[in-house]
């Protein structure tokens, strides 16, 4: 029986979390979950007493900071907590606010007949210069600046970057060809995940001090590696999100959907997943359809 693990970084909604792993839970999944250091009101032992599933697999806290390498090092963390446990047929990087479009037996369906491909997004496959602007240069305090245009550090930040430039400073230099972006949520396979563990040293030299790399060492990863052609954008050039999931842009960065826009979200038939969830999807009705 192939297995799969779902790896899922969580902020905070528990109730959401717990009705996710509710919906997911199959002898065929396992889970691993790594909660933000900085998430209010999680208290572990209550969690797992309430948790509906058994084989979950609860990681040490890491401080996640937005744009900051500890995302990176969330991803990194779970994939080594998962690899180490056994060989899965894929892993899954998904947060408390996605969910399945399909029932578990329609989802281990098509990765095994899929078998081989990578589910990893991109922006534009060939396209390599917003990838490089965000890890070319050293962005030095983003963990302290975060989001905030405004910042006063955003405006010495901005000054080096622009010496950097001036001197022609380049993090990745003979990498430019392979860089990626897009984003961070992936299904891969163990061969791949493997790889990535295997090569943790790499990314922590290339992709500490950038700005955003978790939405492009992964990809510059799949380039780089014995994987590449495996991508399933190559296989299904037409599909806008070759990770399976689908998302609103248009509406918001990106758009939460209600409960009432989770059938809509289900007839793009492409996809496995969707984000990003209000609360609201909680809801007997969505279990009852993907339990069927």
């Amino acid at each position: 029986m192939s297995k799969h693990a779902y790896l899922i970084i969580a902020h905070d909604k528990w109730g959401q979390l717990q009705f996710l792993l509710d919906i997911l839970n199959d002898s065929r999944n396992d889970f691993f979950l790594l909660v933000d250091a900085k998430a209010k009101e999680f208290d572990k032992e209550r969690f797992m007493k309430r948790c509906p599933v058994k084989n979950l697999f609860i990681l040490s806290p890491v401080n996640i900071y937005w744009g900051d390498y500890s995302q990176i090092e969330a991803e990194l963390r779970l994939l080594k907590a998962s690899t180490n446990e056994g060989k899965y047929s894929y892993y899954h990087l998904i947060s408390a606010v996605d969910m399945p479009l399909k029932n578990q037996d329609e989802i281990h369906s098509f990765f095994e007949k899929n078998q081989g491909m990578e589910f990893v997004d991109f922006d534009s496959y060939g396209e390599t210069s917003s990838a490089f602007e965000r890890s070319g240069y050293y962005y030095f305090m983003q963990r302290i600046i975060g989001r905030r245009r405004k910042h006063p550090l955003k405006l010495v930040r901005d000054f080096i970057i622009k010496m950097e430039k001036v001197f022609k400073v380049n993090r990745v230099e003979g990498l430019e060809h392979y860089l990626g972006k897009g984003a961070n949520w992936f299904s891969i396979t163990d061969d791949f995940a493997r790889y990535i563990v295997n090569n943790e040293e790499f990314v922590r030299n290339h992709f500490k001090e950038t700005y955003c790399a978790d939405e492009v060492f992964l990809q510059t990863l799949l380039k780089l590696s014995p994987y590449a052609s495996n991508w399933y954008g190559f296989r299904n050039p037409n599909i806008e999100f070759q990770n399976l999931r689908y998302t609103d842009w248009n509406r918001g960065k990106p758009y939460t959907f209600s409960k009432d826009e989770f059938f809509e979200c289900c007839s793009r038939e492409e996809y496995m997943f969707a984000r990003k969830f209000a609360g609201d999807v909680v809801d007997e009705k969505i279990k009852m359809y993907l339990e069927c």
